[in-house]
């Protein structure tokens, strides 16, 4: 038995050595690495800057010999560190034209790149982004592979896979790839959905129109990152989005829609929102409160009327954006003496407060704006003495 237990030692014992050994010899080589890479980075930018100020096409062998290393991760990193480098002196534009008329070496790339793991997946999709390669059809090489990054489980490989479809590939293929991760129910971030959207290089209305004309094929929740990209894009689809305002909608869509007609007048939209604060129902006050927010941009004695009910709420919330409201738009309207005369103390404190603040910022904005008007008038005059 003890000799037993003296084995299992000398085994554990040698099982640490060897980890040691592992570790100090792994250590060893990322040292030599990190030591030789700022070599093997100029040797790259060298290489680039020959290619791309040559001219001249390469030859099969040479493109060989590319897609050879670049098909290896740690060479791909180094051969973006040479380009960003050549970036920095100004030669991006000479590049890109570069990578454009030899996409066939990083075409070569792609397959392998669909069999290694998803980190290095993500970082071949974010290249292809930054140098524009994805075609206009989905035919391209590039695009199918984007199309299938768009479906992994990584949000990183989505991501950099849809950057790359923004940079280069037609309305028509964003949508598509749209429509893959909704069928996959996929929920990709809302924000970077809104936000990539409006980082697409095309014609964003186009994209609009093609995310329209698909509506029905997205969830509410993609509905909802569609229409706050539409929001910060365009007003023509005030007529598209009022009949959506119904119980049949999902709630955050309504909510977004809402926020679409603060933003954009629509008149017949009017009504329906001053409906929404009259008929506030208390599970439901998120709608009476965006709704008297939204009412801010439609003046007018029903939307006031409107906003002095809203004013009786019960709901903090509603109170507060329809004071905000009727500062903006009714401060001058006789109306208001109901709010300030009536019986609600809360109401008229409410009001007063927001009339007080409206008053202070006047009163704020008022000496800057003489002053400016100040500095303009002895700059013109200036310039007429001289």
């Amino acid at each position: 038995m003890v000799l037993r237990v003296n084995i299992l030692i000398y085994m554990y014992m040698a099982l640490c050595v060897c980890m040691l050994a592992f570790n100090a010899a792994y250590a060893g080589r990322r040292k030599w690495a990190d030591l030789h890479r700022p070599h093997k980075i100029r040797k790259w930018k060298e290489r680039i800057g020959n290619l791309i100020e040559s001219g001249q096409p390469m030859n099969q062998k040479e493109d060989r010999e590319l897609m050879k290393k670049l098909a290896r991760p740690t060479q791909l990193s180094l051969f973006y560190k040479a380009e960003q480098e050549l970036e920095r002196e100004g030669k991006q534009q000479q590049f890109l034209n570069w990578a454009g008329a030899n996409r066939r070496i990083f075409t070569g790339t792609c397959e392998k790149y669909s069999k290694k793991s998803v980190m290095d997946k993500a970082f071949y999709a974010h290249l292809i982004g930054q140098y524009r390669l994805c075609g206009a059809t989905q035919r391209d090489p590039f695009v199918k592979f984007m199309l299938q990054l768009v479906m992994e489980h990584s949000i990183y490989c989505r991501e950099n896979a849809l950057q790359a479809l923004y940079a280069g590939a037609s309305a028509s293929i964003v949508v598509r790839a749209y429509q893959l991760m909704a069928r996959q129910e996929i929920e990709h971030s809302a924000k970077l959905i809104t936000d990539g959207l409006l980082a697409f290089s095309g014609d964003r209305l186009e994209l609009a129109d093609q995310l329209w004309a698909h509506w029905n094929e997205f969830p509410p929740y993609y509905q909802t990152a569609f229409i706050n990209f539409i929001r910060l894009v365009t007003d023509r689809f005030c007529a598209r989005f009022l009949p959506l305002l119904n119980e049949e909608t999902d709630r955050e869509v309504q909510f977004a829609i809402i926020r679409y007609f603060r933003r954009y007048h629509y008149e017949e939209a009017g009504p329906v929102l001053c409906r929404m604060v009259l008929e506030w129902n208390i599970d439901d006050w998120e709608f009476a409160a965006l709704a008297a927010a939204s009412l801010e941009n439609y003046p007018g004695e029903d939307s006031i009327r409107a906003l002095i009910q809203g004013m009786y709420s019960s709901n903090w919330y509603i109170r507060d954006n329809a004071s905000d409201s009727l500062v903006r738009i009714g401060k001058d309207s006789a109306l208001l003496q109901e709010v300030l005369q009536g019986s609600d103390r809360y109401a008229k404190d409410m009001l007063r407060y927001k009339l007080d603040q409206e008053k202070a910022a006047s009163a704020q904005t008022e000496p800057a704006a003489e002053a400016a008007a100040a500095l303009e008038q002895e700059a013109m005059t200036d310039d007429g003495r001289g």
